[in-house]
């Protein structure tokens, strides 16, 4: 099993048959005015790419990680059946909703399938710079 894509966007949605919408997709950064900073929402999609070798169960770990620990964890098993033919693309979108930053700088997402690491993104999170004026 492959991860295909890992976007971030403001919105992401699929449906069973695995065809998707991404609505702002492509976030790699985020300006925020003060830190601590709280993003109110945003969707994280992750297209797995799976194989007739994938067949059984497979655990899939996400995280969202900053210089001070996981802001963000999903886990879980994936089934593949036994008469699973040939390659497939799964989408599954994630809903985030509220992720606290504690400080800018740089954040990872990573995808991990049955514990090996297939993927990861960086976030860059900016503190708006203000100008005083004199």
């Amino acid at each position: 099993m492959e991860v295909s894509d890992l976007i971030l966007a403001d919105y992401a949605a699929a449906n069973d048959r695995g065809k998707f919408t991404l609505v702002g997709a492509g976030i790699t950064e985020i300006t925020a005015k003060k830190m601590p900073c709280i993003h109110p929402l945003m969707f994280l999609l992750v297209r797995l790419k799976v194989m007739r070798q994938d067949v059984g169960r497979n655990r899939f770990d996400v995280r969202m990680i900053g210089e001070k620990g996981t802001i963000f964890k999903a886990e879980g098993d994936l089934d593949v059946p036994s008469q699973h033919e040939g390659e497939q693309h799964l989408p599954m979108p994630m809903q985030l909703v509220n992720l606290k930053f504690e400080n800018a700088g740089d954040y990872s997402i990573e995808v991990r399938i049955n514990g090996e690491l297939k993927q990861s993104q960086n976030l860059k999170i900016k503190l708006l710079e203000t100008q005083v004026s004199k």
